[in-house]
């Protein structure tokens, strides 16, 4: 099989949607895009195109794709799949190859990715081009359905510009979906703050999104200022949940030491999957393993 690389800005937005919904069927989770989601996806994160890359063969077949998102000093690979029937020849390692070479020169010192756990076989990639683990992540979900509880709390809703403030001065780390840089892209970022009658006080940050008749909230950070965080995040989530009782929501990349993963529980979110990031440093040595 012979096969080359090329960058992915020669394709149309459906065309890599097509690509990428093929090499996710088979997927530990799938996470079908419509071209629509994915052009905001490309937005948000700073995808550039031009220096993405799709593997394909002599003949125009493509065989697999690879994002990298890019921002000052830093990068993030994203969307690394390869089709089913075409795994095991290699092609996942030559689009990191492309991936390492186009950040490196771009002038990126750092790069940036997540795998979901159990993915063996993606994992020992990353690790033999040098990444290193540096964190494990939670997305979860919850159903829409009304809240039981009475919340308590003086709420003060966030303007947009307000709730990227909040987050811009956030204390810890954040991944890159939910880095204020990506969240400063967005059109739909909300958030509310909240004092409770104990000195408590605190705030969320998230996305209100509307697709035809489907609500959801997305991207979801929270941070106690003050009190107890189990109980400042389960009061904060009672507010949202009583103002939004039709959305879906999705809690994407919450650190698994969160103190707020008791509010979470509290109000029936559940584990979709873990996520595990990791980071290569530039230089950092590369093996490449038989394949």
């Amino acid at each position: 099989m012979k096969i080359e690389i090329v960058p992915a800005s020669r394709f149309s937005i459906q065309e890599l949607t097509d690509l990428y919904n093929q090499t996710r069927v088979d997927y530990l989770v799938p996470m079908p895009m419509s071209a629509d989601r994915l052009m905001e996806y490309v937005r948000d994160f700073n995808v550039d195109l031009s220096r993405s890359c799709i593997a394909r063969e002599s003949d125009g077949q493509t065989l697999g794709l690879s994002m990298l998102g890019m921002r000052p000093g830093r990068g993030w690979v994203t969307r690394l799949g390869v089709l089913p029937g075409t795994r095991r020849h290699g092609v996942g390692a030559m689009l990191m190859d492309c991936m390492l070479e186009n950040a490196e020169q771009a002038g990126v010192g750092e790069i940036i990715l997540e795998v979901i756990q159990d993915n063996a076989p993606a994992y020992n990639l990353f690790l033999s081009k040098g990444f290193e683990e540096i964190g494990s992540w939670l997305v979860m979900r919850r159903a829409p359905r009304l809240v039981s509880a009475e919340p308590q709390g003086e709420i003060e809703a966030l303007t947009r510009e307000q709730a990227l403030e909040a987050l811009r001065a956030y204390p810890h780390h954040v991944t890159w979906i939910n880095a204020y840089e990506s969240m400063s892209n967005a059109p739909d970022v909300e958030g509310m703050r909240i004092q409770l009658p104990n000195g408590g006080r605190g705030w969320i940050v998230y996305r209100s999104h509307k697709y035809t008749l489907r609500y959801s909230l997305s991207h979801l950070v929270l941070h106690t200022e003050e009190g107890d965080p189990a109980e400042v995040g389960l009061q904060l989530l009672l507010n949202l949940h009583t103002q939004n009782p039709r959305h879906d929501t999705y809690a994407e990349n919450i650190h698994t030491d969160d103190p707020h993963l008791v509010a979470f529980g509290e109000l029936g979110y559940f584990k979709n999957f873990s996520r595990i990031e990791m980071r290569r440093k530039a230089g950092a040595p590369v093996n490449f393993p038989a394949v």
